[in-house]
């Protein structure tokens, strides 16, 4: 199982589509603000998602990560094409964005059945070298599915032939390039940031949308051990405030959260905090990191004031010995509990680190 060490945390789902090896025609989707993003099964570069052809590139049926209001290039790829059925031109006919609502048990995004919007095209080129410059892309996050149906122009013996062709790919929109742990980010992780954050279009937004999904979709487990190990750093020997393990592919599939229904998210206040720093650094917003109100191992303990914590346990209010957040250079975001007394109230969005936390 993979790990994620020092709250700064990093995995991934693909979907390939098939064609015949006999005759394979494949659309290539690129950009030059196209993001790397990675299947989450296997550690460094072996992870990344890559084409057939063994390029970070993305073709038909699979994922691909842009920034919001980029541009595609759409470009034909061909491989093993039989002599009688020679390709000698292609041509757009049509596209539409699908907003993509989740994934089917086979792994199978599944999209609304009309399309939001269509990219305008720039046909650049002639023949089978002709590319189409699509967009732009939405100017918001976004998780959708493009699809694109183009006619081929075969040379055949008995003469040229047209046939038409659906090609598709599962498009993720962000901010800005993901950052560290989301870098390169996981699909499991986008399937459910660009999701929750769709339409937000500022980073502070998409942080404060995120946070208040997590509280709204997740269950506070009482603050039971879940999915966060601390690290050792001799055998039988741990440091609690050097960092931390945060097993996420577990935390993700505990309840199929890229499914439909969505699933909740259960964990202790660690997991909470662990996890909104991968969907906020996922989309690009910012630089967040985990922290905790102090350090571990000194005997202190807090009182809390009245609060509700995510998911079915009531409002209460009582000690801790620490609490865990996400944090961005002064200011703390947790999607774990609520303040249900005083002022603020509501999920903690961007409130100053040394005065309400």
């Amino acid at each position: 199982m993979m790990r994620l060490r020092n709250w700064r945390i990093c995995l991934v789902a693909l979907l390939f589509g098939s064609v015949s090896p006999s005759f394979c025609r494949e659309l290539h989707f690129d950009s030059t603000d196209r993001y790397n993003i990675r299947r989450g099964e296997q550690e460094e570069n072996a992870d990344l998602v890559r084409c057939k052809h063994g390029l970070t590139v993305r073709y038909s049926f699979g994922p691909a990560c842009f920034k919001r209001n980029s541009f595609i290039t759409v470009s034909l790829v061909l491989d093993n094409t039989p002599e009688d059925r020679v390709v000698v031109d292609w041509y757009h006919v049509e596209n539409g964005l699908y907003r993509a609502i989740g994934v089917d048990s086979n792994g199978n995004v599944i999209t609304e059945d009309t399309a939001f919007m269509s990219l305008p095209v720039q046909e650049q080129g002639q023949g089978v070298s002709k590319v189409f410059i699509m967009g732009p892309l939405p100017n918001f996050i976004e998780w959708c599915v493009l699809k694109v149906r183009v006619i081929f122009v075969h040379q055949g013996k008995q003469g040229r032939a047209a046939v038409s062709a659906l090609h598709w790919c599962e498009i993720f929109t962000v901010l800005d390039e993901p950052k560290a742990p989301m870098n390169p980010a996981w699909v499991s992780v986008l399937r459910i940031s660009c999701r929750w954050a769709r339409g937000e279009t500022t980073p502070d937004g998409a942080a404060n949308t995120l946070t208040q999904r997590l509280w709204d979709e997740g269950e506070y487990n009482g603050g039971r051990l879940a999915y966060t190990r601390y690290i050792c750093t001799s055998p039988g020997s741990r440091d609690w405030n050097i960092g931390e393990v945060f097993y996420l592919k577990a935390f993700i599939n505990q309840n199929n959260l890229n499914g439909l229904p969505p699933g909740k998210p259960t964990g202790q206040c660690n997991d909470f905090a662990d996890f909104l720093v991968c969907l906020i650094t996922s989309v690009g917003a910012f630089n967040a990191v985990a922290q905790r109100t102090h350090p571990l191992g000194l005997g202190w303990w807090f009182h809390y004031r009245e609060i509700d914590p995510a998911g079915p346990l009531p409002p209460q209010e009582g000690d801790w010995n620490y609490h865990q957040f996400c944090v961005y250079g002064s200011d703390v975001w947790d999607g774990c509990l609520a303040f249900v007394a005083g002022s603020p109230q509501g999920v903690p969005k961007k409130l100053a680190r040394d005065t309400v936390y």
